[in-house]
């Protein structure tokens, strides 16, 4: 096993191939399959024109992030959901689409980004702490972490993201599980995975 001192680790397209297997072989699998559907639910809606989403969706793709704002979600009307999602989804400005969303009640920067991210998922990665942690990890994420995340912090991590999609040839999703699973499993405090470290000539 390649060795190095510790925060040496090097955000390769090796590290994402590994650490989104680690996400994959420990989410669950009913989680996995309603993520495939309502991706492919609103790519049907965007095909026939209807790029919105209806109260039951817009519940389903919240409590797929987080279940615990569950009665706010319940609480916004189905035709104030359909309003909003409707005009986030075809606002231009990245910022825009974020800042509707969040008119929904229960409705934070993680959960508006993942809403996008199932809407425009080549454009849009999820927003989530662990991730965020494995960021400064790399030492990439320079922000303070206040206990909840705001837009400009939002905007940050899109950048990021995309940059790095870019110079690794990867996926926004692959990107984010693999970064959520890191932290996750404690590879951030030592537990890392084999051959995801910038070698320094020593072996175990």
């Amino acid at each position: 096993m390649i060795s190095a001192a510790k925060g040496e680790e090097v955000l390769s397209r090796e590290f994402v191939e590994v650490w989104a297997g680690q996400f994959d072989a420990g989410f669950p699998g009913k989680d996995k399959q309603e993520e495939v559907q309502l991706k492919a639910w609103l790519r049907a809606r965007f095909r026939e024109g209807r790029a919105y989403l209806d109260k039951g969706h817009f519940v389903e793709i919240a409590t797929w992030k987080s279940q615990r704002p569950l009665r706010h979600y319940e609480s916004n009307d189905d035709d104030l959901v359909q309003e909003v999602t409707a005009l986030a989804f075809a606002a231009r400005r990245d910022d825009l689409r974020l800042r509707l969303l969040m008119l929904l009640n229960g409705v934070g920067v993680p959960t508006a980004s993942t809403i996008l991210h199932f809407a425009f998922p080549n454009k849009y990665p999820i927003m989530d702490v662990r991730a965020v942690r494995a960021l400064a990890h790399f030492g990439l994420w320079t922000r303070p972490r206040p206990p909840e995340f705001d837009v400009e912090d939002w905007q940050v991590y899109v950048r990021l993201m995309r940059e790095h999609r870019r110079a690794l040839g990867v996926t926004l999703r692959e990107l984010d599980k693999a970064l959520w699973a890191f932290d996750k499993h404690g590879g951030a405090d030592g537990a890392k995975a084999p051959s995801l470290l910038k070698a320094d000539g020593a072996t175990d």
